[in-house]
């Protein structure tokens, strides 16, 4: 498999842990908690809405250690389209990533359609002020040229645009304590009572939902060829930017349900609605100078992870390949960035923030479910630096996980079904802990990591296969909707273009003295740039595929 870039010009490696944790958090730290928080609190879970921002984090946080694993083997731009296609194949993993680039175009536009209201609140204007009504839509062109500003300052350079993401990011980070100490002063632990008043399912609801907050801390994976030393630093910067937000997340929640009674919580601006409902009205421009940065920042890294997750598809010709040029000055993924920018500049234009926001979650949670079967399925399966796995093993690996996931989707149906069947969700539950109890006990691992791996393997994998699951039995049938048409869609353009094109590319490299000349230009490449100490392969470096130098 080839997995060198487009091209003759190769990504820059400059970015830092400190660089990668404000990436994540300035992708998750957004327009997501200024907007769900208050909905899901005033119809979905109460006061509770704290513990569902803990569970969404704890599915996040599961997801995130199978992908730190991934990116230290495979330290390549793509993220989960890499990690499933190196495990399950081009057709799951274009399934999987061709989903994940719509959740991020969507979430994208999403997030700058929300800039417009919160600057006019900033400005002391009504709420559309900023909005222009055209036929039966409601043209948002502040969204439309600042996802147009953001997409050059992403092409111009990696660097440049960190830079201006830590900057953003911090001062972020800044107002989103002040935010915490600010409601502490006028929280009233009795506002928060009754705690549970949707009852324990309301918890889950609300997390399948807020998960929405969550998207992005991926993004950081996506950025693995940019990464001065990816083995230490990719592992660092996932887990660093996801326990600062899920932290202050719940504080955030915290704050709102003992500042604000449930019955008087704001389902849309509800932070800035709660500074006013304590007299603290000078606060609201607080809140909205720091959800304008949230904004900014979400969308800025989105835009990044976006690029390089369709730079990396482009690579392997089931995308065109002209999406994956690097330019040859700025050493970004040019055409990539300003394609999806283009995309997301348009949908912002068009389409309100509620529409959007109801589409984005399903396909983050298939992409995590399927990042963590392809681990388990590479560690067990996948030949390391030894023999392959005979035939009887990999069919006892796959009867183990498929009772996982059986037992994971039987105990969600069963939760969804009839809540009260505990004798039900107990018997789901104990098949699915057996069953990875079984495979720790019996099958042995055959492609086990030397520098960073899961741990508690293979329990954290499987519980993210059953968490992730479980939440998305929890989404509406509208997105399972949304879902099944564009999974046909990608399906067909699979079947006719990119099954093609990636053939008659694999013609082409077949041809007589054509693989010896790409291999020599290949080698020459790498010569070129590659100092002399770092020209010899590891034991593991042997059987993965290569860094970019």
């Amino acid at each position: 498999m080839e997995w060198r870039a487009e091209g003759k010009h190769d990504m820059k490696r400059v970015l830092s842990v400190l660089d990668l944790v404000c990436l994540g958090i300035g992708m998750m730290l957004g327009a997501g908690v200024f907007v769900t928080t208050g909905f899901v609190a005033s119809t979905m879970a109460g006061p509770a809405v704290i513990l569902s921002y803990a569970v969404a984090g704890i599915s996040a946080l599961l997801s995130s250690l199978c992908y730190s694993e991934f990116a230290v083997r495979m330290p390549l731009v793509g993220g989960a389209y890499t990690y499933v296609n190196a495990v399950f194949g081009e057709y799951l993993a274009w399934v999987t990533v061709a989903n994940l680039i719509l959740e991020y175009i969507l979430a994208n536009a999403a997030a700058i359609r929300g800039f417009a209201p919160y600057f006019a609140m900033l400005v002391n204007q009504p709420a559309d002020k900023f909005i222009t009504p055209w036929q039966g839509y409601n043209l948002d062109w502040w969204a439309f040229g600042l996802s147009l500003a953001i997409t050059i300052l992403l092409t111009l350079g990696t660097k440049e645009s960190s830079r201006f993401n830590i900057i953003v990011t911090l001062a972020h980070v800044v107002l989103v304590v002040f935010i915490i100490i600010a409601g502490l002063v006028k929280s009233k632990p009795s506002n928060a009572q009754p705690f549970f008043p949707f009852e324990i399912r309301g918890v889950f609801n609300g997390a399948a939902l807020v998960f929405f907050s969550y998207i992005g801390f991926d993004s950081v994976a996506c950025s693995a060829e940019e990464v001065r030393n990816p083995k230490r630093d990719l592992p660092l910067g996932i887990l660093g930017a996801l326990g600062v937000v899920t932290i202050c997340y719940m504080l955030m929640s915290a704050v709102l349900v003992m500042m604000v009674p449930l019955a008087a919580l704001d389902k849309g601006a509800s932070f800035a609605a709660a500074f006013s409902y304590v007299n603290m009205d000078w606060a609201r421009y607080i809140v909205a100078l720091g959800a304008l940065m949230g904004i900014i920042t979400t969308t800025l890294v989105g835009m990044y992870a976006t690029s390089r997750i369709v730079a990396a598809v482009g690579r392997q010709h089931i995308l065109p390949p002209f999406l994956a040029r690097v330019h040859p000055r700025w050493a970004t993924p040019y055409v990539a960035t300003i394609s999806q920018g283009i995309a997301s500049a348009v949908i912002a234009l068009f389409t309100d923030f509620a529409d959007l926001a109801e589409m984005v979650s399903i396909s983050t949670l298939f992409a995590f479910w399927m990042v963590a079967l392809a681990l388990i399925w590479h560690r067990y399966c996948q030949p390391g630096t030894g023999a392959a796995p005979p035939m009887k093993h990999r069919a006892m690996v796959g009867a183990h996980m498929g009772i996982i996931v059986a037992a994971s989707l039987a105990f969600t149906i069963v939760y969804q079904v009839h809540q009260q069947a505990w004798i039900g969700l107990v018997v789901c539950a104990a098949v699915a802990i057996a069953a990875t109890i079984s495979l720790h006990l019996t099958c042995k691992q055959y492609n086990v990591p030397t520098l960073y791996g899961v741990p508690l393997f293979p329990y954290v994998p499987a519980l993210s296969v059953a968490v992730n699951a479980f939440l998305l039995g929890q989404l509406q049938k509208p997105a399972y909707e949304r879902f099944g048409i564009w999974t046909g869609f990608i399906t067909l353009f699979y079947i006719f273009y990119s099954m093609p094109a990636t053939s008659y590319r694999e013609d082409r490299s077949a041809l007589p003295g054509k693989a010896v000349v790409d291999s020599q230009q290949q080698l020459a490449e790498q010569e070129s740039v590659v100092p002399p100490s770092k020209r010899q392969l590891t034991e593991q470096d042997s059987t993965q595929p290569q860094a970019l130098p």
